[in-house]
């Protein structure tokens, strides 16, 4: 193909399908194969990473002086910068928690002592007068 031909079917410029020729002269076939972008080095390394899943997988965070029996990303944000001096936002703790393979848990079952008669008046009678505020309440 011509090269103008190639940098109308890409949308590039004629320079660039210029470039990829030479690259594919100089260097074959894998001259051309898609490269992903670096990005930015990660601050925690692969290690780190390690640790702290085993840090908060199958631990109650009180065993690391927290006052919570369940984890929070706000929680995890505090123990990476204790255990290893980075700050991250609650947000890439969580992008972090998810990378590690972990995801926000619901418990298995309900409690044994919940009665399904108050459950429901709840959710019928008084929790409708919470959200509607305290000038239709009675």
């Amino acid at each position: 193909m011509h090269p103008d031909d190639v940098a109308d079917l890409y949308d590039v410029g004629r320079s660039t399908v210029y470039n990829w020729r030479k690259e594919y002269q100089e260097k074959g076939p894998a001259a051309l194969k898609v490269k992903n972008a670096p990005g930015r080095t990660p601050r925690l390394t692969d290690n780190q990473r390690d640790r702290l899943r085993k840090l908060v997988v199958g631990r109650d965070p009180r065993q690391l002086q927290f006052e919570f029996a369940l984890w929070t990303r706000q929680m995890v944000r505090e123990l990476i910068k204790r255990e290893f001096g980075v700050d991250y936002t609650p947000e890439a703790v969580g992008n972090i928690l998810h990378d590690l393979g972990l995801s926000p848990q619901r418990p298995l079952t309900r409690a044994y002592q919940q009665d399904p008669e108050r459950v429901r008046r709840w959710k019928e009678k008084e929790y409708p007068l919470i959200t509607a505020g305290p000038s239709n309440r009675v």
